[in-house]
């Protein structure tokens, strides 16, 4: 399988402050002459995603902040951090709360951004924010047409960026639009934190003109916007992303590419199981470095592609702005610490640049996603999203509260 070739050759493309292998517990270099920084960081959110960005961050051994709104999530009990509660993670709230930490704490410290809806409150004060935090993001109008999806398809396509054929409807009336399409198709609500607040789908995909009608009617009850689009052919392993940091400046500072093994749900779920793919990673370290300097990026990101199994052509099927990714964590399991880099990119520190070959490392969300056999290099190791020996407390709390109440709420559900 194709899958099979992601460790292969090549190496990741470090950057500074690359910690030495993530698995091993071994702290990397830092900038030269550097003590223990006294600036601490802020992380955003309590999610899986922000307890990679934590125990990446912990390298630099920073004081490390973690915002959520309940001490009962992944990250809110790392060892690597100090839990702060917040009333929200969106709004005008989120701003008084960071106002508020950023002053007792600071230093200036680091805000590092780990969701959609903190980036968009983030974007609309930053005014405010800057004045107390040191982040980059990309202008205000950048960061809304990124995270919109039918105004990204406008810029793929003014760009030339790939990206698949679609198209943007707001009502039923516009249904006749369809008929440019060619099935089967994906139908996703432009504004993405609808599906993070459990008001949209996150996507349908469909064979047929009809169903596609039927799941758009369905869809627009919810969304003021959906976006739907040709499917791109291919299995979930031919879907790759590369993860990125820029400084204040624009600069690329460190940029990595994986690969997608195993999606949840499939075709259009996230990540459960990714690698490396350093294969691949000339070609696509291409297109987003093009991508960064059409559009003037700053800051933390990502773009998502799948490989069109009928061409072999990359298609960028989404961007990620202004935050750490879903998977991020497998960038620093294979020696390209982002969110570290990104630390040291926003202090100005320059920082020594290593190139290391890439670790036989699969990232995996948690332990009920299976790895098909035969997928993985012989050697490969598994590294679950939530247990480290290093940082045990998080796995404790989600397997076996988190998970074990969420399976008796169901079963009690199918009682009623």
């Amino acid at each position: 399988m194709k899958a099979q070739q992601h460790m292969r050759s090549g190496s990741a493309e470090n950057a500074s402050c690359v910690p030495g292998p993530f698995v091993s517990g071994r702290p990397g270099p830092s900038p030269k002459n550097c003590s223990p920084p006294d600036v601490p960081v802020v992380v955003v959110a309590g999610t899986l995603n922000s307890l990679g960005v934590i125990r990446s961050l912990s390298f630099g051994r920073m004081p490390i902040y973690v915002m959520a709104t309940t001490r009962y999530c992944a990250a809110g009990w790392s060892r690597f951090s100090t839990f702060v509660r917040v009333p929200s993670l969106e709004g005008r709230s989120l701003i008084d709360s960071l106002m508020e930490l950023g002053s007792r704490l600071g230093h200036r410290p680091v805000l590092i951004l780990t969701g959609d809806q903190d980036v968009r409150t983030v974007s609309t004060y930053r005014d405010e924010i800057e004045t107390l935090y040191r982040i980059s993001l990309p202008s205000a109008e950048v960061v809304r047409t990124l995270a919109d999806k039918t105004l990204f398809q406008e810029l793929a396509e003014r760009e030339g960026f790939a990206a698949p054929r679609g198209i943007a409807l707001e009502s039923t009336a516009d249904l006749k639009l369809l008929q440019c399409l060619v099935p089967p198709l994906v139908i996703k609500p432009a504004d993405k934190t609808l599906v993070l607040n459990g008001i949209a789908e996150r996507a349908v995909r469909v064979n047929t003109l009809a169903e596609a009608q039927t799941a758009i009617g369905r869809m627009l009850e919810h969304a003021p916007r959906v976006i739907v689009q040709e499917w791109i052919d291919g299995p979930d392993s031919e879907i790759f992303f590369t993860l990125f940091s820029c400084d204040r400046h624009g600069n690329v500072v460190g940029i990595f590419s994986g690969r997608k093994l195993v999606c949840c749900p499939p075709e259009i779920g996230n990540t459960a199981v990714c690698v490396a793919a350093p294969e691949v990673s000339g070609e696509l370290h291409a297109q987003v470095i093009n991508f960064i300097a059409r559009v003037g990026y700053r800051g933390l990101g990502s773009l998502e592609f799948k490989r069109d199994s009928r061409t072999g052509r990359f298609i960028i099927i989404e961007p990620t702005v202004g935050r750490t990714d879903w998977q991020e964590e497998i960038a620093t399991l294979c020696g390209v610490n982002l969110p570290l880099i990104t630390y040291w990119a926003e202090l100005g520190r320059t920082v020594v640049v290593n190139a290391r070959p890439v670790n036989s490392v699969a990232w995996r969300s948690s332990v009920e996603h299976q790895v098909p056999p035969g997928v993985l290099l012989p050697g490969t190791r598994v590294i679950d999203g939530f247990f480290r020996y290093s940082d045990p407390v998080p796995a404790f709390y989600y397997y076996g509260l988190e998970r074990c109440a969420t399976r008796i709420m169901r079963r009690a559900a199918r009682c009623f």
